[in-house]
Formats: structure tokens, C-alpha cells, sequence
């Protein structure tokens, strides 16, 4: 049985339905910038973005699913052998953190179908939005909050530890540089720079090396993708200003030093040495000693060495071969906004997620624009990609 199904229903045809998932989409992106509790967010998305994707099976709104195959295979794949490792070990309670993502991926798979090319029109003004909440963080947490410009800058709302809101806004800047090109055409030319300027200083003042690390990697993407004069010498002067920032500013952008992930990883090794093919089970609790400073952390601090230490090698190759379907098909699209949106996504959330990420079996939070939306966005651009006129084969 193909995982496909023709895309028969559009916005004129579900217009309820269209709203209503834009409003989730909108409370998905921007929701954890303002309001005040987790609860509270996550209410917003089962009543706002989840339900709509629900309710697309619904025979009122004549709604038919385009499901990626291989990306659906690779996800379903990732949940069975997670689900499966409960039974040597782990926790049960985490069952429902994997409905959290099929009804995530669902409601992807709705609103790109509803609004095709549109929806990345819509991630773009939405990125934009977001950019304001990082301008008044930094204005609220400096000069209203009184702080010294030596701590540490988190986020309003919910952005409360500098690493996790660095991966959330960091990852929306890049979408917002990938997609400046269907930026609200309402707004001047230059909006898009000045909200950049916003996210780019967001994640300096948070003082996360990983996260900036990662959006190096991220813009590299530009040239490597669509190559051009100007990609190139904006690469050439990311590269450079990065090196001559740590050289004369260490203390500001190296704080911390590594921060001990190299001993973090070894532990990880050497505990993953001793259950490689099955691991200790999904949401077992494991701890890694660091010698050098006498304390122990309940994580590796990298999301693919907490992957291997939970589920074995056998997961982690399946969450990799996951990657591996959304990067094809962003590279396979890598001259349009889209692609390269996708594909500088993927290389900000790789580069961020080998320095932190306990994920991707949790709650939606920061890390979830991290770990799984480059996954939802592909899911997007390929119900989005459906012609009415023909059918899949």
C-alpha cells in the first residue's frame, strides 16, 4: 500500500480549516517567546494546530493526505524501534511524547497541503514577528532588568536558559536569511536585515558557542547551495569577523572554554561500549562522570551520543538515515528559498544539537526547532508540492 494519497482540498474549499491551522502554525513558532508557562503552550497546540490536523480527516473537508514515503518510513521507523526498547528498558510515560510528534508531523502535512508555496510566505512573516522578541529581550534584560552586560542573555516567555532559546532563535534567524526573498512585501527591503542584526545578536549576548558554531555552518550553506559573488564574500566576512572576534574578544565569545563536552563524549563512549546494539532503552537515566571538576550530568550533552546511548547504534543509524531524507530533498531543491532554507536548517541543527539536546523524545520546547522542524518543514514541502491536476505514482 503507497503511503500516498492525492491533495484534493485547498484554502477556498476548507477556509475554517486554513485559519485554523494557521493560527496553530503561529502559536507553534511564536508561542514560547510570550507566554508565561509550558502548560499553557501546550495547550494552545493541541487545541490549535493538532486538532485542525485531526480534523482534516474529517469527510467535511473532503481532505486527502501527500505523505513524504521515505520520510514517513524513516520517522515510523524511529518511533517503532523506540517504542520497541521500552520493553529491555526506559520508561513508558514517554509514549506520549511520540503521539506529540505524529500529531506535529500531521498537522505539517496539513498546513502544507492547505497552503502550498504559501506556508514558507507565512514562515518568513513569522520569523519576522519572532525578530522582535529577540530586539526586546535584549532591551528588557539589559537596560528594564537591570543586568550587566557580562551575564548571560535569555529569552522573555518561556527562553529562560540562553543555550535552548539560542536554538530556537537561532534556527528562526536562519530560516528568515534563507526565505528574506518572500519577506512581506509591505516592508521595506532592509527589514529583513535589521531583523537578522536582531537574531544574529540574540544568540552573541546568550554567549552559546555551540548555537554560533552552528549558524557559521548554517550560512555556509549559501554559497555551497547557490553559488554566487555575493554568497561567497558574505561566507568569506562570516568566517573572517568570526575568527577576529575570538581573537579579540576571547573572553566574550570562548567563555567556558569546551565546557567539558570532550570528557562528556568519552563517557558517553565508553557507557554506549557496554549496550551498543540495543542501548539502555528510551528515557532511561543514565550519568557521566567528569573527573576533572568531581561532578556528574544526567546527559551527554549531544543529542547523537544520547540517541546511541538510549537506543543503540540500530537508532541512531535510523535517526540518521532520517536526516539524510530531509537533507536529499533540500538539496534536491537547494536553488529556491525553500531548499536552502531547508538545508542551512539541517546544518544549524546538526552543529547546535553535538553541543546540547536531550531530545528528541520530549515535550515541545526550545529543542524542537532544533531536533524536529527541519523534519516537519520537509514534510510541508512535499504535501505543499502537489499538483491538483495529477497524481502521484
Amino acid at each position: 500500500m503507497s503511503f500516498y494519497k492525492q491533495l484534493s482540498f485547498s484554502r477556498r474549499e476548507s477556509p475554517i480549516l486554513a485559519i485554523w491551522s494557521a493560527l496553530g502554525f503561529a502559536w507553534f513558532v511564536l508561542g514560547m517567546m510570550f507566554l508565561p508557562s509550558s502548560k499553557l503552550y501546550h495547550q494552545g497546540l493541541i487545541f490549535l494546530f493538532w486538532l485542525p490536523g485531526l480534523a482534516a480527516w474529517l469527510p467535511r473537508f473532503r481532505a486527502s493526505l501527500l505523505w513524504d514515503r521515505w520520510l514517513l518510513a524513516g520517522l515510523l521507523a524511529c518511533v517503532a524501534w523506540a517504542a520497541l526498547s521500552v520493553s529491555w528498558g526506559g520508561d513508558s510515560k514517554r509514549y506520549k511524547e511520540m503521539l506529540y510528534v505524529i500529531l506535529s508531523a500531521q498537522a505539517f502535512v496539513v498546513l502544507g497541503g492547505l497552503y502550498r508555496e504559501d506556508v514558507w510566505r507565512l514562515l518568513a512573516c513569522l520569523a519576522m514577528l519572532g525578530s522582535l522578541s529577540a530586539l526586546w529581550s535584549i532591551v528588557d534584560f539589559y537596560l528594564l532588568q537591570g543586568h550587566p552586560y557580562s551575564a548571560r542573555l535569555v529569552g522573555a516567555g518561556l527562553l529562560d536558559h540562553p543555550i535552548l532559546a539560542a536554538h530556537l532563535m537561532g534556527a528562526l534567524g536562519v530560516l528568515l536569511l534563507s526565505l528574506r526573498s518572500l519577506s512581506p512585501e509591505v516592508l521595506p527591503r532592509w527589514s529583513w536585515l535589521l531583523a537578522c542584526l536582531a537574531y544574529f545578536s540574540f544568540l552573541v549576548l546568550t554567549r552559546s558557542k555551540g548555537p554560533l558554531l552552528a549558524l557559521i555552518v548554517a550560512c555556509l550553506f549559501f554559497p555551497v547551495c547557490a553559488p554566487s559573488r555575493g554568497r561567497i564574500l558574505f561566507a568569506m566576512l562570516l568566517l573572517g569577523g568570526a575568527i577576529v572576534a575570538a581573537s579579540l574578544a576571547p573572553q566574550f565569545l570562548l567563555r567556558g572554554g569546551l565546557s567539558y563536552r570532550p570528557d562528556l563524549l568519552l563517557g558517553a563512549w565508553e557507557l554506549f561500549l557496554q549496550h551498543p546494539w540495543l542501548g539502555l532503552g528510551l528515557g532511561s537515566s543514565y550519568e557521566l562522570e567528569v573527573a576533572a571538576i568531581g561532578a556528574t550530568y544526567e546527559h551527554a550533552h549531544n543529542l547523537f551520543a544520547h540517541i546511541a546511548l538510549q537506543l543503540g547504534l540500530p537508532g541512531l543509524l535510523l535517526w540518521l538515515s532520517t536526516l539524510l531524507v530531509v537533507f536529499w530533498r533540500g538539496w534536491s531543491n537547494r536553488t529556491s528559498p525553500v531548499g536552502l532554507a531547508l538545508c542551512s536548517l539541517l546544518g544549524f541543527s546538526v552543529v547546535a544539537l553535538m553541543t546540547d539536546g536531550i531530545g528528541p523524545w520530549v515535550k515541545p520546547r526550545e529543542e524542537w526547532f532544533t531536533v524536529w522542524l527541519p523534519i516537519f518543514l520537509c514534510f510541508a514541502l512535499r504535501a505543499g508540492a502537489v499538483d491538483e491536476r495529477s497524481r502521484p505514482t
